[in-house]
């Protein structure tokens, strides 16, 4: 009796997991962007909208909520209805906030990965005027020149600042820190020879790349970059100075399986189709690869080894 009784209850489970899944969604989904319209994540995420809506028959509504380094959007998310109707899409900054600043909100307990939109090293570039024209020649440049070498990024605990500190912790480099509130300033400064060097997202510099004007020696990846082959791969020489910037969507907490499976399965093949990924490498960005099992533990491993900069360097947001 006990047997047919938990068959039954499975059976009944699995019909209500059939239906989640056959009637999800039935009316219009609505992506929360912690990006500024036009940004380069709100182009990528409205290719993706377009593509879901072909996929699944009901609009991708963006909705952009800036601000508080993607914690405004994330809040937002994190207390809404888990139904599969509110979704988030962020950044790598969502572990490194909860390191420098009081959240409203836990991400690893108020919400869950549904897909890896697309990821990206970060271009660290130089005046060309110093005789560095690699990864190498930084260091070397570097170490006979302690504390004369600086480098801007676009903020303090930055993903781009704490790959600094990654390699300066890796190599025993001495180089200053340069926090800039905004791109806009950072690559007039560098080609003025105002700052010495800069990590930034490739999208950002690419064009004073291609010009001359400044001259890109290093990524921060692991792997050769797309947009850059020829850049030496920080990640290939110092493992543990890798760092990736990663766009994630999240759904609340307690979204119902069958919900989350249909999900994942649509971004998935949204990924694969050929109009998104020309748009995710026009943002400057490469679509992504691996598993979702696999992304849960970079994650994780993410979280951990920005903490441990964050503590070690006794970074702080003012």
């Amino acid at each position: 009796m006990r047997r047919r009784h938990l068959l039954a209850l499975a059976a009944v489970a699995a019909s209500g997991a059939g239906l989640a899944q056959g009637t999800y969604p039935d009316r219009p989904i609505k992506l929360v962007v912690a990006f500024a319209p036009g940004s380069a994540p709100d182009i990528m995420s409205r290719a993706y909208g377009e593509q879901l809506k072909e996929q699944m028959g009901q609009p991708i509504v963006v909705d952009n909520r800036p601000g508080a380094t993607g914690a405004i959007g994330a809040d937002i998310v994190a207390k809404a209805p888990a139904d599969g109707y509110t979704l988030l899409l962020n950044s790598s900054a969502m572990v490194i906030n909860p390191w420098v600043k009081k959240q409203p909100f836990d991400f690893r307990k108020d919400l869950v990965p549904v897909a890896r939109p697309a990821d990206t090293p970060y271009l660290m570039t130089v005046n060309p005027k110093l005789p560095i024209h690699n990864l190498a020649e930084f260091i070397d440049y570097a170490k006979k020149h302690p504390g004369q070498l600086s480098c801007a990024t676009y903020g303090v605990a930055s993903p781009p600042h704490l790959a600094l500190e990654l390699l300066k912790k890796e190599t025993g480099i001495d180089v200053l820190h340069v926090p800039y509130k905004t791109f806009g300033q950072v690559l007039p400064d560098l080609v003025s020879g105002q700052v010495s060097c800069s990590i930034d997202p490739p999208t950002s510099p690419a064009p004073q790349v291609a010009a001359g004007h400044i001259r890109a020696v290093a990524q921060t990846g692991n792997a050769p970059m797309a947009a850059f082959p020829q850049v030496d791969a920080i990640g290939q020489r110092f493992p543990a100075a890798t760092v990736v910037g990663w766009q994630v969507v999240y759904a609340p907490a307690g979204t119902p399986a069958p919900v989350l499976s249909r999900l994942r399965a649509e971004w998935q093949k949204a990924l694969a189709s050929p109009a998104v990924q020309k748009t995710i490498r026009d943002a400057g960005f490469e679509p992504s690869k691996g598993s979702l099992e696999d992304f849960y533990k970079e994650i994780e491993a993410d979280y951990q080894k920005f903490g441990r900069v964050i503590k070690d360097n006794d970074i702080r947001l003012d």
